[in-house]
């Protein structure tokens, strides 16, 4: 059997496979004798039908394509072999010739991604200094308030920042469109969660009162709504305001933090709170940047068919969640204001970085030897049974069931603390 190996720039393997004569004929003729064997003609014994009778009831064509996958899988086989390739993709085959005499085929495959690391030690990237501003404490005690406020119904004018308790039917070329209605629905004039001028329409509403309101849906809307003018008759039932706690000694007490007696105390708790988020996000973007300096000095090659594979993984998702929204794809097209091919090309770019994170924070943790060993999961189990005050056997038996999840939780914590400590 002659044998071509072409190895492409992209990871990609083409193996050109041409089988004729004698070669060709004993695989040919093993499939044909498979097929002849379960050949039964009346009044004849099995193995005893005349062999004209035989060949007029095989089927040639399933003989060939037989006889054609044994023999490129005996072929593909001594390539690897010989070559000593890995072949990481599910191999493709294309037959440009085959016959009782001859067959061509190519089998095109891609090998594993290379990755060279570059630096990822040592990088110097430091965690950002925690300060925490009088305005920060401000806007975490208005916070505070707000997550205490109650909501009171109101005599009078709806203005920005009221509630108001609405019924709502929309009409788009004078007939009801679905999704366009509803019935006691709270919306807080100035939360823009409608579609542009709707909320602005509704100030100065008072509870009882109908309105018709005009709008134009959003270009970067639902395909079948986009662009258009549309009508909502609008009943409002109740307008709400909503009543703010004043920072007083009432107020503290209903917090009911540990320490906290008057507004000096709070301040202060609200300081530490503020301290320790800024904290932990600062480590959380340190943490990134040292990440992603290693990706970025590291060289990765990756197989257009394997960033395919992600691309479509990715459209699969997606095409999913818009199949439980009730959403079309030409609609999610219209929302992102972009192409199909723009949409596309996007994909492929974030499936490629996916695919060159992944394999970067591999190979760093195989080159460290980062792994999570049956010490480490048992010394982590003594940890959370300590904290959680349970017996070791029982935190085992907690997580044996999602083991799987645990131990990548693990093994993430392991190398996000081997890159702080080592930069």
């Amino acid at each position: 059997m002659e044998k071509k190996v072409e190895r492409k720039e992209n990871l990609e393997v083409v193996v050109t496979l041409v089988c004729s004569g004698e070669e060709w004929a004993k695989y040919t003729k093993k499939e044909f004798n498979k097929q002849a064997s379960k050949v039964t003609v009346k009044g004849f014994r099995p193995g005893h039908v005349p062999a004209s009778m035989v060949k007029a009831r095989v089927n040639m064509a399933t003989v060939l394509n037989d006889a054609l996958i044994n023999a490129v899988n005996d072929g593909l086989t001594e390539v690897v072999r010989e070559e000593k390739l890995e072949v990481y993709t599910q191999p493709q085959l294309e037959v440009s010739k085959i016959s009782e005499t001859e067959f061509e085929a190519t089998v095109k495959f891609a090998l594993p991604p290379e990755v060279t690391l570059g630096q990822y030690k040592g990088l110097g990237i430091k965690e950002k200094q925690v300060r925490v501003l009088e305005k920060d404490i401000k806007a975490y005690i208005d916070d505070l308030k707000a997550q205490h406020s109650t909501m009171k119904v109101k005599n009078g004018e709806a203005k920005k920042g009221d509630t108001v308790i609405i019924d709502f039917v929309g009409y788009v070329d004078g007939e009801a469109f679905e999704g366009g209605d509803a019935k006691a629905y709270e919306l807080e004039l100035g939360s823009n969660s409608f579609i542009p001028g709707f909320e602005d329409a509704l100030i100065g509403i008072k509870a009882g009162e109908e309105r018709t309101i005009e709008v134009t849906f959003p270009e970067n809307y639902v395909e079948k709504l986009k662009g258009k003018l549309a009508k909502f008759d609008v009943t409002c039932s109740d307008v709400k305001t909503k009543v703010t706690p004043k920072l007083n000694e009432e107020f503290i007490k209903e917090l009911n933090f540990e320490g906290v007696t008057d507004e000096e105390t709070l301040k202060a708790y609200c300081k530490t709170k503020i301290s320790e988020r800024k904290a932990q996000e600062n480590k959380n973007e340190q943490l990134n940047e040292i990440i992603n300096t290693a990706i970025a000095n590291a060289e990765v090659k990756v197989p257009e068919v394997v960033v395919k594979e992600e691309a479509d993984a990715m459209l699969e998702q997606v095409m999913g969640q818009l199949k439980q929204s009730g959403l079309s794809f030409d609609d999610y097209l219209s929302i992102n204001g972009k192409t199909k091919e723009e949409l596309e090309e996007a994909r492929k770019q974030d499936a490629l970085k996916n695919i060159k994170s992944a394999l970067v924070v591999n190979k760093i943790m195989q080159v460290e030897g980062l792994v999570v060993t049956q010490q480490v999961l048992d010394n982590h189990y003594q940890q959370l049974a300590e904290q959680y005050n349970m017996n070791v056997e029982d935190v085992r038996k907690t997580l044996e069931g999602n083991k799987e999840a645990f131990v990548r939780q693990l093994s993430n914590k392991i190398f996000m603390d081997f890159m702080l400590a080592n930069n």
